[in-house]
């Protein structure tokens, strides 16, 4: 005799599982079986319908209440399976026309990508995607947003045979930047000094990536690769900011005369460090 599909198993949730678990459950499945995202599959389709089969009856309190009714019956789970009740025109308790034609469930989720320059993701503002039935969305994207970062904006997929809508995904990814390079709320630049200013020290301002000019103090002995720590000057995020650290490059004059170079080695070699 043929064996019914068990609606938990085929969600993988637990019996006792809440309707936001077997809600979670669904979304994740639906997204991986939806024939869109397998063409060469041939059983996607069906693997699909089967999965808004199981979710239609587990997410309704009432349906779900005769399903587990009927699971507890193994005698009317085999009567099912093997199809007694279409032979009998009896219609089936658990096929959605025994509870009417609008099945619960939403629509399928989608998903979308958008490229923002290094600035905007820092600046943050309001951007706009265009799915693939014409909608236009405008979202709101947040200051300091990393590449990569995937948002969710309720209701606006694809609606079911109900009207329910799924979700969209929407993945940001950000142009990096030709000055600084970044990980994540901390920002890194490169600042080119002098050896004479290593060796001595110096002040210097730079501007950071929000085009603000800060000083930078290079102390007495820098040494080539040290990196300089500022505090705050990151990527700034609603939560909190980064910091900016400046790496020091040091240059070495290639254009001396003979005459500096003379005196440099007699003053080196005055103070001893030659």
């Amino acid at each position: 005799m043929a064996q019914a599909t068990d609606y938990y198993q085929l969600l993988g949730v637990d019996e006792a599982a809440s309707a936001s678990a077997i809600k979670r459950a669904y979304r994740v499945l639906a997204r991986q079986s939806h024939p869109d995202h397998n063409p060469d599959d041939a059983h996607a389709e069906d693997r699909f319908k089967r999965i808004q089969a199981a979710y239609q009856i587990l997410s309704d309190p009432e349906r779900r209440q005769t399903y587990d009714a009927l699971r507890r019956d193994p005698l009317a789970m085999a009567f099912r399976a093997a199809g007694a009740f279409a032979s009998s025109g009896i219609t089936d308790p658990l096929s959605p026309s025994f509870f009417g034609p609008d099945a619960p469930g939403p629509g399928a989720d989608i998903e979308a990508q958008i490229r923002l320059t290094f600035d905007q993701a820092l600046r943050g503002g309001t951007t706009e995607v265009r799915l693939g039935d014409g909608q236009t969305v405008r979202l709101t994207v947040p200051k300091g947003v990393r590449s990569g970062l995937k948002v969710r904006v309720r209701g606006r997929g694809k609606a079911s045979a109900s009207g329910e809508r799924g979700d969209l995904y929407v993945t940001y990814r950000v142009d990096p930047s030709p000055r600084f390079r970044r990980e994540g709320d901390n920002l890194h630049v490169v600042e080119t000094v002098s050896a004479i200013e290593a060796v001595l020290g110096a002040a210097r301002s730079i501007t950071n990536a929000y085009g603000q000019t800060v000083k930078v103090a290079v102390p007495p002995g820098t040494q080539p690769g040290e990196r300089l720590r500022l505090r705050g000057q990151g990527v700034a995020t609603p939560k909190r900011a980064g910091d900016l650290f400046v790496e020091v490059q040091v240059t070495v004059p290639r254009d001396l005369s003979d005459a500096q170079r003379e005196a440099l080695r007699t003053t080196a070699e005055d103070i001893g460090l030659l």
